[in-house]
């Protein structure tokens, strides 16, 4: 399939089309604007448009139209070249390097795509609830078991297939709560030698909402890429943008609703797992950001003996609810909830 474009307008599609060695065709998705032919991404992986069009705030570059009503994705084939190519007008980083390869590939029709991997929590009923997978950013909402499960996803992210990622995490501590305790007792438990897995978690602390947009606007993505990591987690995402201090709320608020789109664009172009920890109460005013944004929203309740799961929002699941007993858990917990 050929995409049609005007070339006066569009970004790099001509230069694409005339490279050496056209016999080197590689399949691509190039994602632009019906009204203007802009071109906005083309890569070599299949990618939900809502990514795309959060890496643009959701207008496009050109016209300035709503990129909902206006974006279309096309499959072609172009000469064999880099994973990805972004429109220099992008608003977010995430988008400004890419690894020269991705790591797997599958087949579907005509197309190449990448391979999405699912980290497991290794408790059951939650891994039968929903697939914790590469390409999404996941909220998960409630305390304490939140933040526990944020230290034992560092440990099992590092174990093989089909249990984990064998990656490394970029883990962004935005209530400086990270627990090398608890890491240490999980990665016994997984057989992992401690002092390997705490060198496979790569940590930056914020503590101002300036620099925990920052960290996860302008950094992340290059720190996946530099560490050759597939999952990121990012603990109290909200905390410092309820810090009383703050004066004007409405610039907070902003900054937040960007940030949040920037993870978007993070988990889908790189195809890595994000995963936020979010301790604040349901009536929260940045919940319902946290709930509109992210692929999936998970609440956990703690109800005496019984944690309650709730799938509050998933991009193809419908909302459902599951129960555990505490003491059914898991071992991989018992540590941190002793504490």
């Amino acid at each position: 399939m050929t995409l049609q474009t005007n070339t006066t307008k569009t970004w790099k599609l001509e230069e694409l089309a005339q490279q050496a060695y056209p016999a080197r065709r590689v399949e691509a998705w190039i994602y632009y604007c019906t009204l203007c032919d802009e071109v906005l991404v083309v890569t070599r992986r299949f990618v939900e448009g809502k990514g795309v069009q959060a890496a643009f705030d959701g207008i496009c570059p050109d016209c300035g139209f709503g990129l909902d009503d206006v974006m279309r994705c096309e499959h072609a084939q172009l000469p064999h070249t880099r994973s990805a190519y972004v429109n220099p007008k992008c608003q977010a980083t995430v988008l400004a390097e890419f690894p020269s390869e991705f790591p797997q590939a599958i087949r579907l029709g005509n197309a190449s795509l990448s391979a999405d991997e699912t980290l497991t929590t290794g408790i059951e009923k939650l891994d039968k609830l929903v697939h914790l997978t590469t390409g999404q950013f996941t909220v998960f909402q409630g305390y304490p078991f939140p933040k526990s499960l944020a230290e034992l996803l560092c440990v099992r992210a590092q174990l093989d297939h089909p249990i984990g990622l064998n990656s490394a995490t970029v883990f962004i501590d935005g209530g400086n709560s990270f627990d090398a305790y608890a890491v240490s007792n999980y990665s016994v438990e997984h057989r992992i030698e401690s002092k390997l897995a705490l060198s496979r978690i790569h940590i930056s602390r914020a503590f101002t909402y300036f620099q925990l947009a920052s960290l996860l606007i302008e950094r992340l993505p290059r720190a996946l890429l530099h560490y050759n990591s597939r999952f990121a987690i990012i603990s109290d995402i909200t905390e410092l943008f309820q810090d009383p201090e703050i004066k004007d709320k409405q610039e907070a608020h902003r900054v937040f609703q960007r940030m949040l789109r920037s993870l978007l664009a993070t988990a889908e172009i790189t195809d890595s797992l994000v995963i936020a920890i979010s301790p604040c109460q349901y009536r929260d005013p940045f919940t319902k950001e946290l709930v509109q944004t992210a692929h999936t929203f998970i609440r956990a309740e703690d109800r005496g003996t019984l944690t309650q799961f709730s799938l509050v929002h998933h991009h193809s699941l419908p909302p459902r609810k599951i129960s555990h007993r505490e003491d059914s858990i898991g071992q991989f917990l018992e540590y941190y909830l002793k504490g």
